[in-house]
């Protein structure tokens, strides 16, 4: 009998820690085992130096399927190779033919295996995916790996044979990875596709996507798995749907795109919508991006590293249709290639519609979604503990990026003069660092969103009783009195600690000021927008007719935490939402008495 013929096993992997023991336990017939970690961010490689020190392993950065496998085949020393997924499994069956195979010297340069898919544990039956076949088996010396991103292939010079056992895929773990995984291979495709330029169509995204569920699921037989069929039949769809999604945002990728984002509202919107601005700029670092605002609402956006030009819309364009039509061809000039419209009423309809941007995106609309080349359904219950209006305006950018990691949470950049400023004024007004200072938000922008004055005199009473703080008050100069009558209403002791003196002329001094207090405590609004930009812990007091869900963001139980008369007294609301009770809201106020907000205030003020 002739010397034994080596052979070298193969891998490429990313994150394989579930996978890498049995793997290499499975292939420990191999008389060399090479392992390419594409740095892992899991435990693999570290089972793998620890566990299994014959391995030779290696770290390459991924770019494509082809070139990591070529990479990986040149370290192989045995010219006889087998290159086995990290999820494949091999009987002993198959080990001892793949042996005797090797040692037979077959003419044959490399050999198929059939494929049984497993899925949530269990085999796939009558299935579309064990008619595949793969070549695992194969000799270097006459093979190497074709140039395609994805679903590559083998180029080989000789003939190929089949071998009678069955390899064991165990690729799905769970649906989510299933997902992860076919994503992974849409971008791949997406990418492989831009290069041999195929462009998008309506047909890409809309037929070929429900004829690969068609296909997987009828004509592969793939009900015949139940539920595991169903959902993988719905990935796969979801999978062709999602490659056409990468590819178009590869043809319309320009990488100093002009942008204009719009959100003429109030003070609040406008800071919540920068964080448009923020993941646009990080999705296009060489755009310039205008943020179009009404004036007053300037200063939560000034200095934002994010927004190149700030696009005011003056009352001038909203007294004067002549005007305005002006604005809107200046607009028009500018030559935009992205719009961004996270307002949507008719004004800024038509500042779309007019602009000639490539890009037009905006909230769906039933009479407004013709302006735009792109619309989302805006969400009704929120996705992360941004909140809602903050997930929704993160809709709007996922147009662009779908699995963009986005950043949500707005932030004000105050300069260090303007910080140096807000701590020189208190130290002016005898509150020296180191004070306990509260900002309250004694009043709202309107009486329906204001804490009753009475009821809100207890809760500051409660504030000065158990904690050493001095309490600012925050309202604008048209509240002096309203301010002043909760002022009168509060205990003598509560009142030597309320500085009425303290009034920050312009916005941003309010911020600077802001900036050095512990916590801000009272109505929503855009107060305590402003305080979550500044990573200043709020209380936040919710009117009785505003949804929560949409602005109570970022809390955690301790530093951020909101109250609303929803969470104590649901049997008030029914199955009515706290929008539609607007024409009660004072009514509804008599209800929100201080008893029910005392005892997370009195938590809160001992935390903060």
């Amino acid at each position: 009998m002739g010397e034994k013929i080596r052979i070298s096993a193969l891998a490429i992997v990313l994150n394989e820690e579930h996978n890498i023991r049995q793997y290499l336990d499975n292939m420990s017939f191999a008389d060399e085992i090479i392992v390419v970690d594409s740095f892992s961010s899991d435990n693999t490689t570290k089972i793998i130096q620890k566990e299994y020190t014959h391995v030779k392993l290696y770290q390459r950065a991924f770019d494509d399927f082809s070139s990591q496998r070529n990479y990986t085949l040149e370290l192989a020393t045995n010219d006889w190779v087998v290159f086995f997924d990290a999820d494949e499994r091999v009987t002993q069956k198959g080990i001892d033919e793949i042996i005797t195979t090797v040692n037979s010297n077959p003419e044959e340069a490399a050999f198929w295996f059939k494929r049984i898919f497993y899925y949530k544990g269990r085999p796939m039956v009558n299935n579309s995916f064990n008619k595949d076949r793969a070549i695992r088996l194969f000799r270097k010396s006459k093979c190497k790996y074709s140039e395609k991103l994805v679903h590559e292939t083998l180029s080989i010079k000789g003939k190929t044979g089949h071998l009678k056992e069955s390899i064991h895929h165990y690729s799905f773990k769970s649906k989510e990875d299933f997902l992860e995984k076919r994503l992974q291979y849409s971008k791949l495709k997406a990418k492989e596709l831009y290069q041999k330029g195929v462009t998008t169509n309506l047909y890409h995204l809309s037929v070929r996507p429900a004829f690969r569920f068609f296909k997987y699921y009828i004509l592969g037989l793939g009900f015949l798995n139940g539920s595991r069929g169903l959902e993988i039949a719905g990935i796969l769809g979801y999978h062709v749907y999602m490659r056409y999604v990468y590819l178009r945002e590869m043809a319309n990728h320009k990488e100093d795109p002009k942008i204009l984002v719009i959100q003429q509202k109030m003070i609040g919107d406008v800071l919540a919508s920068s964080i448009i601005c923020a993941n646009l700029k990080a999705l296009y670092p060489k755009s310039t991006l205008d943020y179009l605002i009404y004036p007053f609402t300037k200063p939560v956006v000034e200095n934002n590293p994010a927004i190149d030009n700030l696009v005011l819309f003056d009352q001038k364009y909203r007294d004067s249709k002549w005007k305005f039509i002006k604005f809107v061809f200046d607009i028009r000039k500018k030559n935009y290639d992205i719009v961004v419209d996270a307002y949507g009423i008719l004004g800024s309809n038509i500042i779309v519609g007019f602009s000639k941007a490539k890009t037009r995106i905006g909230f769906y609309k039933s009479y407004s979604s013709f302006v735009y080349t792109h619309t989302v359904e805006e969400l009704k219950t929120p996705l992360t503990n941004a909140g809602l209006a903050l997930d929704n305006r993160m809709q709007l950018v996922r147009v662009l990026k779908p699995v963009l990691p986005l950043v949500n949470r707005p932030e004000i950049h105050l300069t260090q003069e303007e910080i140096s400023y807000g701590r020189a004024f208190l130290d002016s007004k005898g509150i020296p660092a180191g004070t306990k200072v509260y900002m309250i938000s004694v009043l709202g922008s309107l009486n329906i969103k204001t804490y009753p004055a009475a009821y809100m005199a207890q809760l500051l009473d409660l504030i000065t009783q158990n904690s050493e703080a001095v309490l600012i008050f925050n309202y604008i100069p048209s509240q002096q009195k309203e301010a002043e009558e909760l002022y009168n209403l509060c205990r003598n002791a509560t009142k030597e600690r309320i500085r009425m003196d303290i009034s920050p002329g312009t916005i941003r001094e309010f911020l600077s000021v802001l900036y050095h207090c512990n916590a801000l405590i009272g109505n929503e609004g855009g107060a305590v927008n402003m305080a979550k930009a500044l990573y200043i812990p709020t209380f936040t007091i919710f009117s009785t007719w505003i949804k929560k869900e949409a602005w109570n963001s970022f809390e955690d139980g301790t530093t951020t935490i909101s109250v609303h008369l929803k969470d104590f007294k649901p049997e008030l609301y029914g199955e009515t939402s706290p929008k539609e009770m607007k024409p009660k809201a004072m009514e509804l106020y008599n209800a929100f008495t201080p008893d029910l907000i005392i005892p997370a205030l009195k938590k809160y003020i001992e935390i903060n």
